[in-house]
């Protein structure tokens, strides 16, 4: 699965290096994430919050109980959870988009979800509540408004991630995936950049784009004999002429590669890889 170079990480006076200036052309465009569901699930998602909008009214919770009839109640949450599942599901696929564009880990995303889920759902939402219970404007404050609202939010958005966003994910990463015994003439070991863990696969940057590996990332860097590279965090393995500098914030520190990624180096890595003498730029980064 082809992963475009998203650019250089060459900072002031460094030029990009000729023998890997062609690496944009000749990767293959990602396929663009979808951001849009099928027909099917969003009629059964909006179904689901529908059922779930008519429990709520018959429950009451947040002492909505006692806020009018049954029919008020039910179609006051009804509305609710409908909206929210729209806001959540159109929020879930964007950063479903987004992590896949920077590499961010899916769960990365769910935070943000749901503190901007909650504040687009519980604006337009207090505003209701309060024309049809005046004394709710008093009896409840803004910010515990916005509290019920992410308690709300919060299960939704778990639920959705597992239901939708992960199958999504690893129908995804499945379409790239090349079994490890395709590996040995698949893949140059001279032109590989940097191997990087993605939950149970290796994913394999080359100067010619990336791909997937099954296994550990032992067993695809036993495939790389003779390419001078070192293991620079339990999920990461460089090759030397893949790095253009070395970042430093704080205690941390981070490998600038080619393509524009930063690998991180483990503490218990610093001293192999200065030995090697990998870090020698690093006051200088």
């Amino acid at each position: 699965m082809g992963e475009r170079v998203r650019g250089w990480a060459n900072g002031p006076g460094l030029a990009t290096p000729p023998s890997l200036a062609l690496y944009e052309d000749m990767t293959a465009p990602r396929s663009t994430p979808p951001l849009q569901g099928t027909a099917r699930e969003w009629t059964v998602d909006l179904a689901v919050a529908v059922g779930v909008g008519v429990l709520l009214g018959l429950m009451g919770p947040f002492g909505s109980f006692y806020n009018g009839g049954v029919a008020l109640r039910i179609a006051y949450w009804v509305g609710s959870v409908v909206t929210g599942m729209a806001v959540i599901s159109g929020l879930a696929r964007l950063g479903l988009a987004l992590a896949w564009r920077r590499d961010w880990p899916l769960w990365a995303v769910l935070p943000p979800v749901v503190a901007l889920g909650a504040v687009l759902q519980g604006a337009p939402l207090r505003l209701v509540a309060v024309a049809l219970w005046p004394e709710i404007d008093r009896l409840v404050p803004p910010l515990a408004w916005y509290a019920q609202c992410v308690a709300i939010t919060t299960p939704i958005v778990l639920a959705y991630y597992f239901i939708r966003i992960r199958p999504l994910a690893r129908a995804r990463a499945r379409e790239g995936l090349v079994p490890v015994t395709a590996a040995a003439t698949g893949i140059d070991p001279g032109a590989v950049l940097y191997l990087r863990m993605e939950d149970h696969y290796v994913r394999v940057r080359t100067e010619h784009g990336s791909r997937l590996e099954m296994g550990p990332l032992a067993r695809v860097t036993a495939g790389l004999s003779g390419l001078e590279g070192l293991q620079t965090h339990r999920s990461w393995w460089v090759a030397r002429r893949a790095i253009v500098g070395v970042e430093r914030d704080g205690r941390n520190l981070r490998l600038r590669l080619v393509d524009g990624q930063t690998a991180p180096v483990s503490r218990a890595s610093v001293a192999k890889l200065r030995a090697a003498g990998w870090l020698a730029s690093e006051n200088a980064a």
